[in-house]
């Protein structure tokens, strides 16, 4: 990954000034949202387990990153890369399995006995885990050696993250990772959930549309009305769980992700640029983390 190390780091000159101005900024976001969702993120996961929270949230708060990676990134390099996918697809794969079962539990009655169950629940839990396991081993098979960007100028524009990182010795690895794996990533952990998501909610909205008319068509006794509008009821809260998490994903991934994207195939080519593209990656980051504080606020909040 050499020639990725020499496209993101600088020693020029140019907007030095204003590069180091906004780093700063960017340098500060991270350690007040840090803190902040720590707090809430640790009262949440009292109620739930989480682990994809505590992750993100206790690195940057118990530990300067630079410090942190320095000293045990010989160690720990490939499982933290792998660890960082590994928990970002189980959790949105999660999420697409409640969507699923949402949906038959609403629009079907064989499927529903045979799939919404806890042992059905477990079985599909334990898959997403395998899955996410095989789709991120190869970071633990080909990633080597922690490489450790040291510059003999002060004057040095660099990408937040990228003084150090892992290195693998297999060139045809380091083909993937740079040109195939943003896009593989994209495909598995964005466009194929979201679809599915997409899919599902359409046929959840149109069953609650379904429900609304059935009840007043054809309820004709009040104690009918009474339970159809209470199932009814159940129903919408359902659907607005589903509603508020399926939109709650794309809008706090995706700007992150196909920007980042964008600045694999394109890196910035100046200082200032470079400063500014910290300064967007750092609220980016904030704001993709706080998807798990949300969902569970959403579930508790919507009953």
């Amino acid at each position: 990954m050499r020639n990725f190390e020499r496209n993101l780091f600088f020693s020029h000159n140019d907007s030095f000034d204003e590069y180091q101005k906004l780093t700063n900024i960017a340098h500060w976001i991270y350690p007040i949202w840090s803190i902040t969702f720590i707090i809430i993120g640790t009262l949440i996961n009292i109620l739930i387990i989480n682990v994809d929270i505590t992750y993100h949230y206790l690195l940057p708060y118990i530990t300067d990153g630079r410090m942190f990676l320095q000293y045990v990134l010989p160690f720990t390099c490939k499982f933290l890369v792998f660890f960082t996918f590994f928990l970002r697809y189980i959790f949105i794969w999660l999420i697409v399995m409640i969507n699923i079962d949402r949906c038959l539990y609403l629009t079907t009655t064989t499927l529903k006995l045979l799939i919404c169950r806890r042992r059905s629940a477990n079985i599909i839990s334990l898959v997403i885990v395998i899955f996410s396991f095989l789709v991120n081993a190869h970071f633990l098979i080909f990633l080597k050696d922690p490489i450790r960007i040291e510059s003999s100028s002060r004057k040095a524009c660099m990408l937040d993250g990228f003084y150090y990182y892992c290195e693998s010795r297999n060139r045809h690895f380091e083909n993937f990772y740079k040109n195939i794996w943003p896009i593989y990533n994209v495909i598995i952990f964005a466009l194929v959930p979201v679809f599915i998501i997409f899919i599902c909610f359409l046929l959840i909205v149109r069953n609650i549309y379904l429900s609304k008319r059935r009840i007043f068509d054809f309820d004709e006794r009040r104690d009918s009305i009474i339970s159809g509008s209470k199932q009814n009821d159940r129903l919408c809260s359902i659907g607005k769980v589903l509603i508020y998490l399926d939109l709650l994903f794309p809008v706090t991934i995706f700007p992150v992700l196909f920007f980042q994207i964008y600045i694999n195939y394109y890196p910035p080519k100046t200082c200032l640029n470079i400063g500014i593209i910290n300064l967007i990656l750092s609220m980016g980051y904030s704001i993709s983390f706080i998807k798990n504080t949300f969902a569970f606020l959403i579930f508790y909040f919507t009953g």
